[in-house]
C-alpha cells in the first residue's frame, strides 16, 4: 500500500510540473496560409542590386532576402527566371540574362546558376521557390541587344516590336512551342516547388497621340486565315493564349504532377464584372486577349494571383470586390491568393491597407485556404512605412505552412520514427524510399504551456537540437502536395 501510494505522489508531482502525457495536449495541425513575395529581376527590380556584380556579391544578396523572408515568417518566394526571351539560370534553349551579368549571352564569373542556389536557400529555411517566366517578352527595352541564340536572331519573324520591347508573337506556334520548351525544361532540371506566370501575354495596348496601337500581329493572322481558320482575330488571339496556358498545365503535371502551376493575371476579368465596377478600366480579355476567368474554371491552374493593386474602400475597383468576384466564379476550387501592391506604400497607400487586405483573405477562410503575395520583396526589405515591422508583429505571428493542393495527390504519409537521446531528436523512415513523397518535416515543440510551431525543414534535414526548456517535440511530413502525415510526439 505504501509503494502504491509513493507512485501515486510522484505521478502527481509530475502531472503539476507538465509533464504528465494527460495533461499535455496534443500537438495542432500546421497553420495554413501562403505567404508569398514576388522577387523581380527584369531591370534589377528586386534582384541583382546591380547587373554583372561579382558573384559572392550577388550570392549575398540572395541569401539576404532568404533570410528576410525567413524573418518574416513567409513561405514562399516567386523568382523571375526568365524576363524577357533570357535565362537567370544555366540554360541551352536561351542566353544568360543580362540582367544578371548586364551582357545578354555573357555568363557569370565565376560560374554560379542564381536558380539552383536560391532554391537551396530558401529550402534550408523553409522557403518555397516558384519559378516565374515572362512567356512572350523578347527585350525589355532598349538597353541590351539580343545574343546569337537569342530568339530575335535565330527567329527574328517571330518577334516584333511595339513600343520599347520586344515582343515574340504568340500567333506563331513556333514561339509557342519554344516558351513550353523553356518552362518544361526548368521543371524538368531544377527542384521547384511552381511554376509561374505574370500578367503579359499580348501586351498592354501602347497608344501614339491619342490613338491605341495595333500589335503587328499580320503575319500570323493572315497563316491562320490561309490555313481555313474561322474565328475573328480577337477570339483567335485568346485562343493562342489559352491553347498556351493549357498546353502548359498538362506539361508541368507530366513532368512533375506535384508542381503547381499559378498565374498572376491582371486584377479584373472584363469590366463590369461584377456587375457595376471596373467602368473605364483595362479590358484584358481584349486588350491582352487574357481570358483569365477561362483558365480558373478550367482548372489550368493550381493557384490564381489576380493582382488586386487597389484599395479597399474604393468602389470602382476595389480589393474587396473582385477578390469576393473571384470566389464566387472558383467552379473548380483552385486557390486563389490575390497580389497586393506592397510597393505603393507611402505613395497612395498607408501599411495598414496591406494589413487589411490581409486579413480579409483571412476573413474567407470558408470559401479559401487564405493567401497573398506581395508585389514586391523590396517594399519589404526597405521596410516602406514600416510594413515589414507591422507584418511580423501583427500579421505573420505564428509560423504557417502553405495549404494543401489535394487535387493533386491525397496521400497522408505515416509518422516517422523519432528520438530523442542527450537534447538532440532526430527522426526517419525505416524505409528511406518513403523520403521520395516528402517535401518537409513540419516540427513544433512543446515548452510546458502550449505547443510552438518552429519551421519546416527539407526532407533530407532529420535532427534538431532541442531547445532549452523544451519538454516533448512533434515532427510531421508534408508532402509534395503539401498534405500533412500523421505526428510523432516524443519527451
Amino acid at each position: 500500500m505504501l509503494s502504491a501510494r509513493l507512485s501515486l505522489i510522484a505521478l502527481s508531482v509530475l502531472c503539476l510540473a507538465g509533464v504528465c502525457s494527460a495533461q499535455m495536449e496534443p500537438p495542432p495541425e500546421p497553420l495554413r496560409e501562403f505567404r508569398g513575395a514576388w522577387v523581380a529581376t527584369v531591370r534589377g527590380i528586386d534582384f541583382p542590386f546591380e547587373p554583372g556584380d561579382p558573384t559572392p556579391k550577388q550570392q549575398a544578396e540572395l541569401v539576404e532576402i532568404c533570410n528576410k523572408a525567413a524573418a518574416l515568417k513567409l513561405n514562399a518566394l516567386i523568382f523571375q527566371v526568365r524576363p524577357a526571351g533570357d535565362a537567370v539560370y544555366k540554360s541551352d534553349i536561351e542566353p544568360w540574362s543580362p540582367w544578371l551579368t548586364n551582357a545578354m549571352g555573357k555568363a557569370p564569373d565565376p560560374m554560379w546558376d542564381p536558380l539552383e542556389f536560391f532554391i537551396k536557400e530558401a529550402h534550408k529555411r523553409g522557403i518555397e521557390l516558384h519559378a516565374w517566366f515572362n512567356p512572350f517578352r523578347a527585350l525589355s527595352g532598349p538597353k541590351y541587344k539580343g545574343a546569337k541564340n537569342h530568339i530575335s536572331l535565330t527567329h527574328p519573324e517571330w518577334c516584333w516590336q511595339y513600343g520599347e520591347n520586344l515582343w515574340m508573337d504568340p500567333g506563331e506556334p513556333g514561339v509557342r512551342a519554344r516558351s513550353l520548351e523553356v518552362m518544361l525544361d526548368v521543371t524538368r532540371r531544377y527542384d521547384v516547388d511552381g511554376i509561374h506566370m505574370d500578367d503579359y501575354f499580348y501586351p498592354y495596348p501602347i497608344d501614339v497621340k491619342g490613338s491605341q496601337v495595333p500589335f503587328p500581329d499580320g503575319r500570323a493572322w493572315k497563316k491562320y486565315q490561309d490555313s481555313g481558320g474561322t474565328l475573328s482575330r480577337s477570339d483567335w488571339r485568346r485562343d493562342n493564349v489559352n491553347t498556351f496556358v493549357r498546353d502548359l498545365y498538362a506539361g508541368v503535371k507530366r513532368e512533375k504532377p506535384w508542381v503547381r502551376v499559378g498565374i498572376s493575371p491582371f486584377g479584373l476579368w472584363r469590366p463590369g464584372y461584377p456587375e457595376g465596377m471596373g467602368k473605364g478600366a483595362l479590358d484584358p480579355y481584349e486588350a491582352l486577349a487574357a481570358d483569365s476567368l477561362k483558365w480558373l474554371q478550367s482548372g489550368w491552374v493550381d493557384y490564381f494571383a489576380p493582382q488586386l493593386y487597389w484599395p479597399i474602400e474604393q468602389k470602382n475597383l476595389s480589393f474587396i470586390g473582385f477578390f469576393d468576384w473571384w470566389l464566387s466564379q472558383n467552379t473548380a476550387q483552385r486557390h486563389i491568393w490575390p497580389g497586393m501592391a506592397s510597393e505603393r506604400v507611402l505613395k497612395d497607400r498607408q501599411p495598414a491597407e496591406i494589413l487589411r487586405q490581409i486579413s480579409h483573405t483571412r476573413n474567407r477562410i470558408k470559401y479559401m485556404p487564405p493567401g497573398h503575395i506581395h508585389w514586391n520583396f523590396t517594399a519589404l526589405k526597405k521596410n516602406l512605412g514600416t510594413l515589414a515591422d507591422l507584418c511580423g508583429d501583427r500579421a505573420y505571428q505564428d509560423y504557417a505552412i502553405v495549404p494543401s493542393a489535394s487535387w493533386l495527390g491525397k496521400d497522408k504519409p505515416a509518422a516517422p520514427e523519432l528520438k530523442v537521446e542527450n537534447g538532440k531528436a532526430q527522426w526517419q523512415y525505416t524505409d528511406a524510399r518513403m523520403d521520395s513523397y516528402v517535401r518537409w518535416w513540419f516540427v513544433q515543440f512543446y515548452d510546458g504551456t502550449q505547443w510552438i510551431s518552429v519551421r519546416s525543414f527539407p526532407v533530407e534535414e532529420k535532427s534538431i537540437d532541442m531547445p532549452k526548456g523544451a519538454q516533448a517535440i512533434a515532427v510531421r511530413a508534408i508532402t509534395r502536395t503539401g498534405i500533412a502525415g500523421d505526428v510523432a510526439v516524443r519527451r
